[in-house]
């Protein structure tokens, strides 16, 4: 086709059997749907933030609900941590026969399992650029997979 390719932001893509709604307004659906009743305020304001990304690339099939849920407990623990951590300092002064010593707080090794934990769950959910590289044709395009329809 000759002429200048048109902007991404200016591309509609056509809605399959009379779709009104728009791609957000049925991501947003669809994780609120899929959202699990055991949530607590954090993590619950985490689902409503992250499910519906989830649900736009696809990612927030119904297998991977609890996967999903772990990922935003695991995010919840590491803002509480951070914030403690903020507040009462990562280290405390202990005096001893070896002289004085600085020792970190349990909360500092709590904090590096629950990181450890988020970053394992983020590469398996494919929301770091390395993971989402590996997915190769999970990940979706501007446009929905024509097949969706045909595989659920």
């Amino acid at each position: 086709m000759k002429g200048r390719k048109p902007s991404p932001e200016k591309v509609v893509p056509l809605r399959r059997g009379g779709e009104t709604r728009s791609l957000d307004e049925r991501a947003a659906d669809e994780a609120a749907a899929r959202k699990p009743f055991n949530l607590t305020a954090d993590e619950a304001a985490l689902w409503d933030e992250i499910a519906p990304e989830l649900a736009k690339l696809g990612r927030l099939k119904a297998i991977f609900v609890h996967a999903v849920h772990e990922y935003v407990a695991a995010l919840a623990r590491l803002r509480a941590y951070r914030a403690e951590l903020r507040e009462d300092g990562e280290t405390y002064e202990v005096k001893g026969r070896n002289g004085d010593q600085q020792k970190s707080v349990p909360a500092v090794a709590q904090y590096n399992e629950s990181w450890r934990q988020w970053r394992a769950l983020a590469a398996e959910l494919g929301l770091t650029p390395a993971s989402e590289r590996g997915l190769g044709g999970a990940v979706r395009d501007l446009f929905d997979d024509p097949a969706d329809e045909f595989l659920g």
